[in-house]
């Protein structure tokens, strides 16, 4: 156990490495960061001081600016301060930035936040899956009695729920996977009552299949634009719906929310699923997927990803001319290097020095490493197919995309991201706006409301950039 011991520190930052850069986003840092700030509207495409931003291509312009510098690495600008733990404390930001598209109330939110110790996975899980439990079974109720729109809203509800208490659970437990399961389950039910079109799809891939949702308002036949949309690393399919799908809906366009290799939303139906960092593939069987619907107009496709799914986007659209705009929220080009600028070398050197393997984390009792640490180191290695700490750190050099790479980029591309997020997503997002030859770059300023990662705290703030942009594109 001594090597346990060693490594305790190097653990500790590691998770907040890892909750930083894959999830929906805290201040892991710090959990107070205040970023710096620019001048200028909050709607402007503009970059935060020192970023470029491109329009079009061969059009640029300098940030100008002041503040005092961003974190390097940050979940979110602000903090809700329920919890002193700056992960959970943004998790449930994250679950209140569900409600405006109908996720969740605050009222049941801070309800079940009464009964979560603060810091521990255990309680969030149990609060948030009786929650969902609460509200999947108010549905039924509503259900039988005829009343459809309410019944509609408490299943959409208890989906999210169920969401946030998988987002805690452990990987190997199958309690973990069944909460993913009635997230799905109670979702469908919600959407068969929405008035939208449904399809619940296997969409064949390899040897398996993608799980995915395919739904339009539009009548059958009437080819309509489509929105790819895929999460990253803990979200999941139902959550974009909440995050972009429904304001794509409102705005006449057909919606394939989509889960793939290593995703949650996979992993429920086949639980060694592992990331890859080529998602060329899964790019071209989507597209296939859809351009041979009659209900899909195929110029008018676009593929948009959101956290980690901002890699997944940029690599799916590299090589593929029939996109017709591709969006990264944000635009990650470099895992390896997001991970150790965020770690310091010191604690880098640590794991390579003092590595612990899955087993070891599966033995680790809570006195030696606080069950949170260990939940995410042991997700991450589970996640990105590694046997340790130490090699899943050495996979995430190949999730990488070269200035060379999003130069052949043929579709207007569009880069979201958050003052708050910090120095490294900004660095690897002014990265992005400069290589690509058509990429246009939205950072949200401190005063715009949206400082969370992704914009979890204003989805109708971030749902207004990325659909007037793409109705300036595509018109």
């Amino acid at each position: 156990m001594t090597k346990f011991f060693g490594v305790l520190l190097a653990a500790a930052l590691l998770f907040w490495m890892a909750t930083a850069l894959f999830s929906g986003a805290a201040d892991a840092a710090s959990g107070t960061g205040t970023p710096g700030t620019a001048p200028g509207s909050a709607d402007a495409i503009s970059s935060a001081p020192g970023a470029v931003s491109k329009e079009a291509p061969g059009g640029e312009h300098s940030g100008e600016g002041g503040g005092s510098a961003a974190p390097r690495l940050s979940r979110s600008g602000v903090r809700l301060h329920i919890f002193k733990d700056g992960e959970m404390d943004f998790q449930l930001l994250r679950s209140f930035g569900a409600d405006f598209y109908g996720g969740g109330t605050p009222g049941e939110i801070l309800l079940a936040a009464e009964d979560i110790a603060d810091g521990d996975p255990a309680s969030w899980q149990a609060s948030f899956a009786t929650l969902g439990a609460r509200l999947e079974a108010d549905g039924e109720s509503r259900l039988a009695k005829g009343n459809r729109i309410s019944a509609r809203d408490s299943f959409f509800r208890a989906a999210s729920y169920y969401r946030a208490a998988e987002y805690y659970g452990d990987q190997l437990d199958e309690a973990t996977r069944a909460l993913g399961m009635s997230c799905r389950e109670t979702f469908l039910k919600a959407l068969k009552l929405s008035g939208w079109y449904v399809e619940d799809l296997r969409i064949p891939f390899g040897d398996g299949f993608l799980p995915g949702y395919f739904i339009r308002s539009g009548a059958p036949g009437e080819r309509r634009r489509t929105l790819l949309a895929q999460s990253g690393f803990d979200g999941t399919a139902e959550e974009m719906f909440f995050a972009a799908g429904r304001a794509a809906l409102e705005r006449g366009y057909n919606v394939l929310l989509f889960e793939g290799p290593g995703q949650a939303g996979l992993r429920r139906f086949v639980p060694g699923s592992t990331f890859v960092p080529d998602l060329g593939p899964v790019g071209r069987t989507l597209l296939d997927t859809v351009r041979a619907r009659s209900d899909v107009d195929g110029t008018q496709v676009i593929l948009y990803g959101a956290s980690f799914g901002g890699y997944f986007a940029l690599s799916a659209a590299l090589g593929e001319p029939r996109l017709a705009a591709v969006i990264a929220n944000s635009p990650l080009l470099d895992m390896n290097a997001y991970a150790v600028a965020t770690m310091g070398e010191q604690v880098a050197a640590q794991f390579e020095a003092n590595d612990l393997s899955v087993e070891d984390l599966k033995a680790l009792p809570p006195e030696a490493m606080p069950p949170k640490y260990r939940l995410s180191l042991l997700n991450l290695c589970l996640r990105f197919g590694e046997p340790s700490v130490k090699t899943m750190l050495h996979r995430l050099k190949d999730f990488h995309i070269s200035p060379e790479q999003l130069a052949t980029l043929s579709m207007p591309a569009l880069g979201m991201v958050s003052a708050g997020e910090g120095a490294i997503p900004l660095e690897q997002s002014r990265a992005f706006a400069a290589a690509a030859p058509k990429a246009t770059l939205h950072v949200f300023e401190r005063e715009s409301g949206a400082n969370a990662h992704c914009q979890l705290d204003n989805p109708p703030l971030s749902a207004a950039v990325l659909f007037d942009w793409l109705d300036e594109q595509l018109r």
